[in-house]
């Protein structure tokens, strides 16, 4: 019997030992301590960046009660961010302080990197703040500005436009579609392109012009700006004529969208006849590769001292036209140039950095403004969608048109050339070196012969007696 009582004894331990094995241990969640204010987060952290060295920098500010780099829970890699509370509010508030010096030497660095610090918040607050941001366009080739400024017929923007604006407008459009195919060519965010220029706007009056439509504050700098000219000059000038369109480089991004918007097919500018087509320009990074290399390779080989002159003589000439700019606000210049605040319809469909979703009846969610509009040709709108387009009817032309009379003045002109022109009889063309060739044969056989009228006597031969 006791040792029945052993064996079920044995039984009931390796039964409570199998039972501990297969029930998981429940871990406890940490408390919060975000609302203390003495825990910061971190972000862009090296890879390679360990607890150790991150604290070593950190206790400049004060004492730490821990550190921790968040790993991934599957590879145990850090994530590159990491929490670190200190013992007082007041050393967090300092770290967070210092983390946001922008100027070249400043920040907060570890292993090379630039840390972003920022107080940090509790879980809930963090779900809250995801929900409430929205998301902004990624990737490196601003696909979201190349229908910045894009004007339509059928919008409100369209309407004067004159008919060489809208072909030259469809024709562009298409080219951007075009070479937007190659996925090396990207939309640049600070560059300019500005077509249907006067042939008198030179470099300088582009220049004013964008400036003024940017706001002409301060703070707006153009670091390129240029008219394309013929390679061929015009008799008496340096350069040749102009091709109607440039390029203008802003520094920031903001400033060349407000100079988009106030340009763009502005009917106070050159005219209503004649508006701005402006765009954000599109880039090749192949190439640019390339002219980076080749700038490289020219500044290794010219001397450090030349050329500075004229680059001294450059940037002062800039400078003057800035300052002009900007200090003569109420100076005379192009019409509609100085009323920059001017807000009007006239500059096409305008892009917002966010991403904007359109649910669809499947449950699936699309971009509610592609890249460019899916089809071509004029807006349709909603009430107008599975209408029949009424044509409108062609007044009859009491003329002939230049075509038709261009057909005509032809045809006429071919009948006439078969009539008139006789045919041509064979071996009937000779040259002037065939006729002297048959007089000096003819002078020949005068010498050989003699005159002709003379009569010749035949002489007999010996054996006919």
């Amino acid at each position: 019997d006791d040792d029945d009582d052993d064996d079920d004894s044995h039984s009931d331990l390796s039964g409570s030992e199998d039972e501990d094995d297969v029930s998981p241990v429940k871990k406890k969640p940490l408390p919060s301590d975000a609302h203390e204010g003495k825990t910061v987060f971190i972000r862009n952290l090296s890879f390679n960046t360990e607890e150790e060295g991150l604290e070593e920098v950190l206790l400049q500010f004060g004492e730490l009660k821990y550190i921790r780099i968040v790993l991934h829970p599957d590879t145990d890699h850090s994530k590159g961010c990491a929490f670190a509370q200190f013992k007082t509010k007041e050393a967090a508030q300092k770290c967070v302080e210092a983390s946001q010096d922008e100027s070249e030497t400043g920040g907060i660095r570890v292993d090379g990197r630039k840390l972003n610090i920022v107080l940090a918040v509790s879980r809930e607050d963090a779900v809250k703040m995801k929900d409430t941001k929205k998301k902004e366009h990624t990737g490196t080739r601003n696909l979201y500005l190349a229908r910045e400024g894009l004007i339509r017929a059928g919008t409100k923007a369209a309407e004067g436009v004159s008919a060489a604006d809208v072909e030259k407008r469809t024709r562009f459009e298409e080219l951007k579609r075009m070479k937007l195919r190659n996925i090396n060519v990207f939309v640049s965010k600070t560059r300019l392109c500005v077509h249907n220029l006067p042939k008198s706007v030179d470099i300088k009056r582009l220049r004013m012009l964008c400036l003024k439509a940017a706001g002409g504050g301060q703070g707006v700098r153009i670091t390129e700006c240029r008219v394309m000219y013929d390679r061929k000059p015009e008799p008496g000038k340096v350069v040749g004529r102009s091709l109607g369109y440039g390029f203008v480089q802003f520094q920031e991004h903001e400033h060349a969208l407000r100079a988009l918007r106030h340009l763009n097919n502005n009917p106070d500018i050159f005219g209503p006849e004649k508006r701005p087509i402006v765009e954000f320009s599109l880039e090749d990074s192949k190439k640019l590769k390339i002219k980076e290399m080749r700038v490289q390779k020219s500044k290794q080989i010219v001397k450090k001292g030349e050329g500075t002159e004229h680059q001294k003589k450059e940037t002062k000439h800039k400078g003057s036209i800035q300052k002009q700019v900007q200090g003569n606000a109420s100076a005379p210049c192009l019409v509609g140039e100085l009323d920059a605040g001017k807000k009007g319809l006239w500059s096409g469909f305008k892009t917002k950095p966010e991403v904007e979703n359109v649910e669809l009846p499947d449950g699936k969610k699309r971009r509610k403004v592609l890249p460019l509009p899916s089809h071509k040709g004029p807006k349709i709108r909603k009430r107008d969608k599975g209408k029949q387009l009424q044509v409108q009817p062609q007044k009859p032309k009491n003329h002939p048109s230049r075509k038709d009379r261009f057909s005509s003045l032809s045809a006429e002109k071919q009948g006439q050339q078969r009539i008139q022109a006789p045919k041509r009889q064979k071996n009937t063309f000779r040259s002037k070196e065939d006729d002297r060739f048959d007089s000096l044969v003819e002078q020949y056989k005068k010498k050989l012969i003699g005159n002709p009228k003379v009569s010749i006597v035949k002489k007999g031969k010996w054996f006919s007696g």
